[in-house]
């Protein structure tokens, strides 16, 4: 076990000598700094601690328990240690403070403009996009007035909203009676009776559900749909052509979209676009995954693959890139590549038109060839050589 630590430290000591970016310097997976124009970077031991500042905010982050942001150029800031602590000033200048769950108020939370609370949930009020709302004991009684809508519900006996001018919902003994009724100029209603049946009758979409959401038949102008059951087996035909046969097969197709899926969730593919600009995916989970970006007008070309554990790569137009190992399993992110790679990755291999080069063991051996002259780089000497 002591050789295995040993062997880790050594690599890791390496990755301060001189990282591939040259705008990040650090001793991974310790601590890294980037400095790229106006934007700095700080990580302590990612996922530990994250700062980040440009011209125009402060953000640090603690785990995913502690937040801190400033915006530089007004009084606005937050703070807050989830789920229990929030307190900051808004773009009016307004100090907040809340302890969760005792008492407290909040600008700009989740989805909320504004909300208040007292031993929640015994009371809160709140605001969303000019829609007011209080609710007593949540989630049993509410009521959003605005001026889109409003609503009031005894949560599960009975509820009812209204939104101006296009639809009425109610429920009675949720979930057992939903309905439906549109107020706009195509009309129609519905009804779910669950878990036994539900219609929707519309001059322009005709619905049956039975046993819901087991089984439904829709037809509209450009549309039919059939689960039969849901998720199991999914058919669509019109705008939207689909079939599927989960979880062994399946794919859905749009104008100019299409995506399917083998032995779901292991194989799956995605296609976007058209033959002049356009994007496709294909994923072999966990082993593969590759993504293709294509632009004609542009004249740009690029892929992007990861065989995991063992390498991952970038072909373009203008050049090349291989790197082995790569033990992150998941999509190639920037602290992950600044923090961890340095401390599993042994081999990069770097192609253009201008030059090409390879390391080892993060740059302990090190050689680039350009016109001018090649460079060999072995820990500390460095060797140059003209052309």
């Amino acid at each position: 076990m002591r050789y295995i630590v040993a062997i880790f430290l050594f690599t890791v000591s390496l990755s301060y000598l001189c990282l591939a970016d040259e705008n990040t310097k650090g001793f991974p997976p310790f601590y890294t700094t980037v400095h790229d124009g106006d934007i700095e970077k700080l990580d302590i031991f990612w996922p530990l601690y994250s700062k980040y500042v440009s011209s125009s905010e402060e953000n640090q982050r603690f785990l995913w328990m502690g937040f801190q942001r400033k915006l530089l150029d007004s009084e606005r800031k937050r703070s807050m240690f989830l789920p229990f602590w929030i307190s900051g000033i808004n773009d009016d200048g307004i100090r907040y403070h809340a302890l969760f769950p005792f008492w407290g108020t909040a600008y700009d939370f989740l989805i909320y403009d504004y909300i208040n609370f007292c031993l929640w949930p015994i009371y809160t009020s709140s605001v969303v996009n000019n829609q007011k709302s209080k609710s007593v004991l949540w989630p049993f009684y509410s009521k959003t007035e605005g001026p889109d809508k409003k609503s009031i519900r005894f949560f599960p006996f009975f509820g009812k909203t209204l939104t101006y001018g296009l639809e009425e919902n109610k429920f009675i003994l949720w979930p057992f009676y939903s309905s439906v009724k549109a107020l706009g100029k195509r009309g129609g209603n519905g009804f779910i009776f669950f878990p036994f049946y539900g219609e929707i009758n519309a001059d322009h979409l005709q619905t049956r559900w039975y046993l819901p959401p087991f089984f439904r038949f829709s037809k509209s102008n450009n549309q039919q749909k059939k689960y039969l059951p849901w998720p199991f087996i999914q058919l669509e035909k019109g705008d939207i052509n689909k079939k599927y046969f989960w979880p062994l097969a399946g794919y859905k197709k749009t104008n100019q979209d299409s995506n399917g899926f083998l032995l779901w969730p292991f194989i799956k593919w995605n296609y976007s676009g058209n033959k002049n600009k356009g994007s496709q995916r294909l994923y072999f989970q966990p082993i593969y995954r590759a993504k293709y970006v294509w632009n004609k007008e542009e004249e740009s070309r690029e892929k992007n693959w990861k065989i995991w554990p063992i390498a991952q790569g970038t072909k373009s137009n203008d050049y090349s890139i291989i790197k082995i190992l790569d033990l992150w399993p998941f999509k190639t992110s920037g602290p992950i590549e600044r923090n961890w790679a340095p401390t599993w990755q042994f081999l990069e291999i770097k192609k253009s038109a201008e030059n090409s080069e390879w390391s080892f063991l993060n740059r302990l051996i090190y050689y680039n060839k350009s016109e001018k002259c090649s460079v060999w780089k072995l820990w500390l000497w460095q060797f140059e050589k003209g052309n």
